[in-house]
């Protein structure tokens, strides 16, 4: 079964929403489904570019003052240490553009080895604090699974793999993508957000028994569980 995540890797709710639905996986024991996830781009801040700023800075400028972002920090660290995540809001964490750890991802994906550097890239900038438009910070990520540095700075030395990106990030335009996490299953029905684990297995259950209708049948589009795409 195809997976298909949009997400970026400054996203928190995307790092609690990819351990919540391997474990949506794993709740489903003998009935999950054999999954093939492909991770695609999507920019939280398009704006932002390689200067880093101060997280809690940003957050501050844009939801409303300091305390406010503060809330919003703690909370949603609480909620990804419940997870088992070691999100840390203390480590420095800098605003920056992800488009170079998007680039990355695309040539791990070409690797077989998205999940792998995926989970790096996360765990540099959540629990680690690292600015995720460093050349070295990506070369790191990537030897989680096995890229030499040396292929990440040819890369990032050249348009290797923009063209590709930016494609993926018009894919999300087009299908009406405007926040993320967004699981698309099989094809036939979008997951938004970081859902517990027993809403994905539900899902799962539903696509892989080809109960969930596909976009165009009578039944409704929508329904509890997400909607078909």
């Amino acid at each position: 079964m195809r997976i298909d995540i949009w997400s970026d890797v400054v996203c928190p709710w995307c790092w609690i929403g990819k351990h919540r639905f391997r474990r949506a996986l794993e709740l489903m024991g003998d009935k999950a489904p054999q999954v093939e996830v492909h991770w695609h781009p999507f920019l939280l801040d398009p704006e932002a570019d390689a200067t880093p700023v101060p997280l809690r800075q940003a957050y501050a400028a844009k939801f409303g003052g300091a305390e406010r972002a503060g809330q919003m920090l703690a909370q949603t660290q609480d909620t990804a240490r419940a997870e088992g995540l070691p999100m840390d809001f203390e480590r420095g964490q800098v605003r920056v553009t992800t488009l170079p750890a998007h680039r990355l991802l695309w040539l791990a994906g070409r690797e077989g080895v998205q999940d792998a550097v995926g989970e790096a890239l996360f765990r540099a900038h959540f629990a680690e604090g690292r600015n995720l438009a460093d050349p070295q910070v990506l070369a790191e990520a990537a030897a989680a699974g096995g890229i030499p540095a040396g292929r990440v700075q040819a890369m990032l030395a050249s348009d290797e793999g923009l063209a590709e990106v930016r494609a993926g990030l018009g894919q999300a335009q087009a299908l009406g993508i405007q926040s993320v996490p967004t699981f698309v299953i099989d094809g036939r029905y979008a997951v938004q957000g970081a859902q517990p684990p027993e809403v994905f297995a539900q899902v799962l259950e539903k696509v892989a028994a080809k109960q969930a209708p596909a976009a165009g049948d009578d039944e409704p589009a929508c329904g509890p569980d997400g909607c078909s795409v």
